[in-house]
C-alpha cells in the first residue's frame, strides 16, 4: 500500500482542510498519513479571534518520525494549507521532503485578489522554497499572479493565463505539471492545466457562491487519480463533474457555506 501524506492545518469544525483530504484520499487505496501542522478551532475566515494550537518542537519530531518509520516505503505527499512562513521552513529543512516519489504542493494562501487572513506577501515569499519539490502544483488564479509577481486581474486571457504558468516554471523542476484552479470566463469555472508538453482547459458551468474546501478536496482528488497514473486530460474532467455535484449537494443540505463542502460525490468508491 502507498503512504500519502497529508501535510496542512486541521480545521476542527468545518469540512474544510484535512477534514475533506483524508477521506477523499483514502478512498482511492492510499493510507492516508495526516500531519496536521496546525489546529483551527475552526476555520480562519470564520468570524471571532482565530484560535490555533502550534507547537514547532512537535511537528519537528512529527516529520523526523514518519521520516524514520517510512523512509523504506513508497511515498507520496501533499501539502496544503500551511499557516506560518516557520512551518514552511521546518519543512524544508526536514528529511521527509526529500522521501516523496510523487508530490503535490498546493500553494493555499489567497483568492479573489486578496490574502487569507494571517497571510502577506512575506509568506508568499517563503512558500517559494517548497516549489523545487513538487510534481504537481495547483495554484488559483490569485495564487498563480502572486507568486509570480503580477497584478491580480479578474479578467485574466488564457494566453495571460499561459504567461505567468511559464513564469512560474522557472520556479519548479523541469518535468513540473501546473493547474490552475478558479479560472472564471462567461458563466463558467474551471482550470488550466500545463504538464509541460501539453496543455489545456476544462470548463463547467459556474454554481454561484463561495464554496469552501473546494480547492482542498479538488486537489486531494488529484492526487488520488495521479497516484493510478491518469492522465491529466481524463481526469480532470471527472474531478470537476464531482467536484460540482459536491457543491450542488452542499447547497441543498447545508445553511452555513462556511462549514464546508458535501464531499460524498467525490470519495473514489461512489464512482
Amino acid at each position: 500500500m502507498k503512504n500519502a501524506f497529508i501535510i496542512e492545518d486541521l480545521s476542527s469544525l468545518n469540512s474544510i482542510s484535512m477534514n475533506v483530504a483524508g477521506p477523499i484520499i483514502a478512498s482511492y487505496g492510499l493510507r492516508s498519513l495526516q500531519i496536521p501542522v496546525q489546529n483551527f478551532i475552526t476555520q480562519t475566515e470564520m468570524e471571532g479571534a482565530i484560535q490555533t494550537n502550534y507547537s514547532a518542537e512537535w511537528l519537528k519530531v512529527m516529520f523526523e518520525t514518519a521520516q524514520h518509520q517510512f523512509k523504506n516505503t513508497e511515498n507520496i505527499g501533499l501539502i496544503g494549507y500551511l499557516g506560518k512562513t516557520e512551518i514552511i521552513d521546518l519543512i524544508a529543512q526536514s528529511a521527509l521532503i526529500n522521501d516523496f516519489r510523487f508530490l503535490l504542493v498546493d500553494p493555499v494562501m489567497a483568492d479573489n485578489g486578496h490574502y487569507y487572513p494571517l497571510l502577506d506577501a512575506t509568506y508568499c515569499r517563503q512558500l517559494k522554497q517548497l516549489l523545487p519539490f513538487a510534481d504537481v502544483v495547483t495554484p488559483n488564479v490569485t495564487e498563480l499572479a502572486f507568486l509570480t509577481g503580477n497584478q491580480y486581474s479578474t479578467v485574466f486571457t488564457e494566453d495571460q493565463i499561459a504567461t505567468m504558468v511559464s513564469q512560474l516554471r522557472a520556479l519548479l523542476k523541469k518535468d513540473a505539471t501546473v493547474v490552475v484552479t478558479g479560472i472564471e470566463t462567461q458563466g463558467q469555472v474551471g482550470c488550466y492545466w500545463d504538464d509541460g508538453v501539453s496543455c489545456g482547459t476544462n470548463y463547467l458551468r459556474k454554481v454561484d457562491g463561495h464554496f469552501y474546501g473546494t480547492g482542498d478536496a479538488f486537489a486531494a482528488a488529484l492526487l488520488g487519480e495521479l497516484s493510478e497514473h491518469a492522465q491529466l486530460s481524463d481526469c480532470l474532467p471527472q474531478i470537476m463533474e464531482r467536484l460540482q455535484a459536491s457543491i450542488r449537494n452542499t447547497l441543498l443540505s447545508e445553511n452555513d457555506l462556511k462549514l464546508g463542502i458535501d464531499i460524498m460525490p467525490l470519495l473514489r468508491r461512489n464512482d
